[in-house]
């Protein structure tokens, strides 16, 4: 990776955690707007080029396998409160946003190894962009569909674990 990737991925990175940080509501037709621009941003600056054997390949898979799994249990994990207005708000916790940061230091890591090692010398910023994208739309749907369970209407009043969570009135 370039200084301009590594800037843009930490840019992007602290963007993240910023927003896992604090409450926003959940808003379902913006839901994928974070993974649109992670993946915008790593095909326009860093591309991506097929892999050009097996092991790179695997190197692939088990990477967007990864990222896949980091979003479905920050989706689960993010903490959602139904406001009286009828508004869901959400939250990353600390777990969430420390799977966050692993997650892309991994990849960061293994990216550095597969350079050092001339295993993907293609391989790079486009694709842990992408594969981040990945995560961030996994993660966004699953807690678009946990507020949806928590709205009045839209079924019963329980996040993702069956727990009932509204804030006071008043």
């Amino acid at each position: 990776m370039s200084i301009t990737e590594i800037v843009i991925l930490l840019a992007l990175t602290g963007y993240a955690i910023y927003r896992q940080s604090v409450s926003h509501a959940v808003v379902g037709r913006t839901r994928f707007k974070l993974a649109l621009v992670y993946a915008a941003v790593g095909l326009a600056v860093g591309g991506f080029y097929l892999p050009p054997d097996g092991r790179a390949w695997l190197v692939l898979l088990v990477g967007l396998v990864a990222s896949l799994v980091v979003g479905l249990v920050r989706g689960r994990l993010s903490l959602l409160t139904l406001r009286p207005d009828g508004v869901v708000l959400s939250r990353g916790t600390p777990l969430t946003i420390g799977l966050f940061v692993a997650l892309v230091a991994s990849k960061y890591a293994w990216g550095a190894w597969e350079f050092l090692h001339h295993a993907h010398p293609h391989g790079g910023f486009g694709e842990v962009l992408l594969q981040i994208a990945a995560m961030a739309a996994l993660q966004a749907e699953v807690v678009w569909r946990r507020a949806l369970a928590l709205r009045p209407g839209h079924g019963p009043a329980r996040d993702g674990f069956g727990a009932a969570r509204r804030v006071p009135e008043g």
